[in-house]
């Protein structure tokens, strides 16, 4: 019994030795010693910089264990955007492509009712807060022709990027490296409202904007600082918003002295019949 048990133990572990050497063995040699072409960076591409021939090249790596997502011809990648920085040597998945052009300012996507985005271009490295500006500032906009002038509707204005002049963003945030070169500002893009927009669309025309910065991490102070802008200008172009509260305010003092001048004159009536 215990002989039948050995010899059928070992005519299994023939058998398993022959599947793992004929069958399996072949096939992970197979996969690993497998070549396939695939498309490469050969330069960098930044985030929403569209893709061209010049850019990427077909190179044969080992195709075992590679993504099933991954780029093996040109036409996938050639003439669509770039939707994440891509280095040279980097491997192209199909979620860091896409078809419709990539914005890089999420701002952008969710400016509220009744404010537009603006851009005032930067004439000087002075004017432009020496290239320290980031998203979320808020600034003051100043306007010199012959001499400087406070602008009263722009005296707060958050600022939503800061741009290059080839129209990439400029992260002030960022530390360079050595082999790095600073990107200087082009234009401030900012949130104003329509008023605001016409003000900066002149500053672009007539003599030149500097940029102060008021605020800087405080989302609280900006928040206030904001709505105290908002007030400001609907008292400057919308007094007539403000009208009712005011008569409000106004209608019980009327009321009281009007109350005072009847009780005088009924005193003096009083008096003069005395």
């Amino acid at each position: 019994m215990k002989l039948n048990n050995r010899f059928l133990f070992g005519i299994l572990s023939i058998l398993l030795a022959a599947i793992i050497a004929f069958v399996a063995l072949p096939t992970i040699s197979r996969q690993t010693n497998g070549k396939t072409e695939i498309v490469r960076v050969t330069q960098p591409v930044l985030k929403g910089a569209a893709i061209t021939d010049k850019d990427v090249e077909i190179v044969e790596v080992g195709s075992y264990n590679l993504p099933s997502n991954i780029a093996v011809s040109k036409e996938d990648v050639v003439g669509r955007y770039a939707a994440a920085d891509l280095a040279a040597g980097d491997y192209i998945l199909s979620s860091k492509v896409s078809v419709t052009p990539v914005t890089s300012d999420i701002a952008l996507n969710s400016i509220p009712s009744g404010k537009v985005a603006i851009s005032l271009t930067v004439k000087t490295l002075a004017s432009g807060l020496s290239d320290k500006l980031q998203p979320d500032d808020i600034i003051r906009i100043y306007h010199f022709l012959d001499t400087a002038k406070d602008i009263p509707e722009l005296q707060f204005v958050k600022v939503l990027s800061v741009t290059d002049s080839k129209g990439y963003n400029v992260d002030n945030t960022k530390e360079l490296s050595e082999e790095e070169e600073k990107q200087q500002s082009a234009t401030i893009t900012v949130l104003a409202s329509p008023e605001q927009a016409k003000i900066i669309t002149g500053l672009e025309n007539d003599g030149m904007a500097h940029v102060a910065l008021i605020s800087r991490g405080n989302e609280a102070l900006a928040e206030e600082l904001l709505a105290e802008q908002d007030q400001l200008l609907t008292e400057l172009y919308y007094p007539e918003l403000l009208e009712p509260e005011l008569s409000t305010q106004e209608g019980p003092a009327s009321e009281q002295g009007l109350e005072s001048e009847e009780s005088t004159i009924a005193e003096e009536e009083v008096s003069a019949n005395e």
